[in-house]
């Protein structure tokens, strides 16, 4: 069986996309190809629906990744297509339960080198090695799954695809956030949990590096243009925080710390947080949002960060999970 699985895993090496690795044996995306020659719609047959945003149900519907389709089918017509690593790092979580997650079987992998808690994440996995489990060091470009339709519901056999995310990784707390909205169905995976990943606009990324725009991921999230800043009065450490306090711009907490303000990127990711001072305090204390750029803030209308000078549900999530008790 292992053999047999090894065989399957093409051992081609991957291609450099920037600094980082590309994600399957088909290079259309690298050779600047339609569309339709590497992503994978969904059933509407609509191209845009593979990429992140607000790509489905017109527009209404948010889609946190990237799909990719197969250039390799077996016989039966199964995705054949090795899955590489975007680049080094250590896997963190592997799901092999395919019905234990929309995500089906999949891999989140932890680039401590881009900054602590920055993690890309791999899903509908057919199979992956038995090597690859928590812990293990990856480098980028080495095979760590193949391609798959692994999911909780039914994805057909022509729609097999990888589904890939870059986030950041909320904090370990993330269980008593769950425990508190009472959701119907357990946690099957601890603080991996694709909801405690806000992704970047992976779409947008890929491009850049292909264009050479930028060299890496952390040059890319550099470019980022804050769209709202959100004010909360907390003084407690935020979760994110504890996994990388190099997002907090002050040297120090002040002395009568009392709240954050806190940098969004139209995504949704936090990509600053100031340390606020009792003094800086006014109105009612309650948490603010102010939009610092209508064009960054309105570019994908289904994932709205602010309503009305207030968090929208959304940010209202982060935000609940960020600070939670």
């Amino acid at each position: 069986m292992a053999a047999a699985l090894l065989s399957s895993l093409a051992l081609s090496a991957s291609s450099r996309i920037g600094a980082h690795y590309w994600l399957t044996p088909n290079q259309a995306f690298l050779q600047g190809k339609p569309l339709s020659h590497f992503v994978q719609p969904t059933q509407s047959g609509n191209l845009t629906s593979a990429l992140w945003g607000c790509v489905r149900n017109g527009g209404a519907r948010f889609h946190e990744g990237l799909d990719l389709k197969p250039i390799r089918r077996d016989s039966r017509g199964e995705a054949l297509d090795s899955i590489y690593a975007f680049d080094a790092g250590v896997v963190q979580y592997v799901n092999r339960d395919a019905d234990a997650s929309s995500y089906g079987r999949y891999i989140v992998v932890e680039h401590g080198q881009w900054m602590p808690g920055m993690v890309s994440l791999y899903a509908h996995l057919s199979a992956i090695p038995s090597h690859v489990k928590p812990g293990l060091q990856v480098d980028g470009g080495e095979v760590i799954g193949q391609m798959g339709r692994s999911a909780s519901y039914s994805i057909p056999r022509e729609r097999a695809h990888l589904h890939f995310e870059v986030g950041l990784w909320l904090g370990p707390r993330f269980q008593r956030w769950y425990d508190i909205q009472r959701f119907k169905t357990p946690n099957d995976h601890g603080v991996y949990n694709g909801m405690n990943i806000v992704g970047l606009d992976v779409w947008e990324l890929l491009k850049a590096l292909r264009s050479g725009e930028v060299r890496t991921v952390m040059e890319y999230v550099a470019t980022l243009p804050v769209a709202v800043s959100a004010t909360v009065w907390d003084n407690g450490i935020p979760d994110l925080l504890q996994v990388n306090p190099e997002l907090m711009v002050n040297a120090l907490l002040p002395t009568d710390h009392a709240g954050w303000r806190i940098d969004f990127a139209a995504s949704g990711v936090p990509i600053r947080f100031e340390a606020l001072s009792a003094s800086q305090r006014s109105g009612s204390g309650g948490t603010t949002v102010r939009v610092a750029d209508s064009r960054a803030s309105r570019a994908q209308p289904c994932i709205e960060l602010s309503r009305g000078g207030v968090p929208s549900p959304r940010l209202n999530a982060t935000l609940e999970r960020l600070f939670v008790k």
